[in-house]
């Protein structure tokens, strides 16, 4: 998942359209063979239709009884770009100041470790 921060300190979110429909950080599933980095970029640009200029890898979030990790990366959009989010699989891309109260289990994690003042929105 990639952490992105706007001039005012809020994150970009992405809604999902299937499942749950919860508000999460921009990512995915890596493809086997693929890199994670890689795997980030390209899940970044296809929930956004924006390239990721570069990645540092912050956090995980382990969940063996999901039997995954989540990576975390800070990561840095190219600027200028309107979002144009993939539409079988994204409703919504935007920034968000507070944790909204239908947020991911990961996006929950990250926040919280991120930010020790999360409020739901």
């Amino acid at each position: 998942m990639g952490w992105a921060e706007d001039a005012h300190g809020a994150v970009l979110l992405v809604k999902q359209k299937r499942g749950r429909k919860f508000w999460t950080l921009p990512g995915g599933k890596i493809f086997a063979n693929e890199s994670i980095e890689i795997g980030l970029k390209r899940e970044i640009r296809e929930e956004t239709g924006v390239r990721t200029l570069f990645a540092t890898q912050m956090a995980l979030f382990d969940r063996p009884t999901k039997r995954s990790v989540t990576f975390l990366y800070r990561v840095s959009l190219e600027t200028g770009k309107a979002w144009k989010p993939t539409p079988s699989e994204i409703e919504i891309v935007e920034y968000h100041a507070k944790l909204p109260r239908d947020a991911s289990p990961s996006l929950r994690y990250f926040w919280k470790l991120l930010r020790s003042t999360a409020v739901a929105r």
